[in-house]
């Protein structure tokens, strides 16, 4: 690229695709992360409801069934337990529905930067700005300080996000076509797995033991 060629003109265009693009990939994390949120509350709901049962069926003990009856059943039910609120803790640290929310007002800091520029390019061939380029330029520049500075300030949006993004610009809807194997997803669907998978196994030891 020959940077001696660069212009104010050619640089707003180029800005506003640059903006466009962080915008809409913020927007997207922005989606993933509530949905983590909501997902999570359904998960937590189960998990809580099947150690509550388990609590019970072991405080129950030999009166429920003498299955129930026995030190090895109340460890599990234990280490199930204290897994379940050492979870909840983990995922409430994490904090997504408020890191949502604080990108939903990125993206939207991003949207007043577009217009911003966009008033430049309205307003770039007025008798006005032909006169005073340089003031263009410096509007120019604040601008480009200002979305330097939000960068900054918030976090980075995951690879998964910009993929999204681009399969949508590319007129794809199902957004499912994208894997997502962040670490916040996977944790997310051991989970859900957990679900079935904790009644089973403790069905088959109730079986054994029987």
């Amino acid at each position: 690229m020959k940077y001696n060629n660069i212009n104010i003109h050619s640089e707003l265009e180029k800005k506003i695709n640059t903006f466009n693009k962080t915008r809409n990939n913020r927007i997207k994390m922005s989606t993933r992360l509530k949905n983590y949120s909501s997902n999570w509350k359904l998960v937590f709901f189960g998990l809580n409801i099947e150690a509550v049962t388990f609590i019970i069926l072991s405080l129950g003990g030999e009166k429920v069934s003498a299955k129930f009856d026995g030190t090895l059943f109340s460890v599990l039910v234990g280490v199930f337990s204290i897994y379940v609120i050492l979870l909840q803790y983990y995922i409430n640290e994490l904090n997504y529905n408020e890191r949502a929310l604080k990108i939903h007002y990125h993206q939207l800091d991003i949207e007043d930067l577009i217009i911003r520029l966009k008033e430049l390019i309205v307003c770039r061939n007025s008798k006005e700005n032909k006169k005073n380029e340089f003031k263009m330029i410096e509007d120019y520049m604040v601008i480009l300080h200002e979305y330097q500075t939000i960068l900054k300030n918030n976090e980075n949006h995951d690879p998964v996000d910009h993929l999204k993004s681009i399969k949508e610009s590319l007129g794809v809807k199902d957004s499912h076509q994208v894997s997502d194997f962040t670490i916040d997803n996977i944790i997310l669907n051991i989970n859900i797995h957990l679900l079935w998978i904790v009644p089973v196994i403790f069905t088959m030891l109730l079986l054994t033991w029987g």
